[in-house]
């Protein structure tokens, strides 16, 4: 099994992206593809990000409907 796969993006779009990298070589990149695959990288990372954030608000509101339960059960 091949360790990488392609992914295809609109034309026009490639075309910009070759713009912003040979008019912006200060950015570090070499070819659409490199862009691509850390634009994808950091959005991956982002996602995961939420998601950890998302869990912790839910946990939170759990503790907290424990935490109301229980002052109610003391009454």
């Amino acid at each position: 099994m091949s360790k990488y796969s392609t992914i295809s993006i609109p034309k026009e779009l490639h075309e910009e992206i070759e713009e912003l990298i040979r008019k912006n070589p200060g950015l570090g990149y070499t070819s659409v593809a490199e862009l691509c695959k850390e634009a994808i990288r950091l959005r991956l990372s982002e996602i995961k990000m939420e998601q950890q954030e998302n869990y912790l608000s839910q946990k939170e509101v759990e503790e907290l409907l424990m935490y109301i339960e229980k002052n109610l059960k003391k009454r």
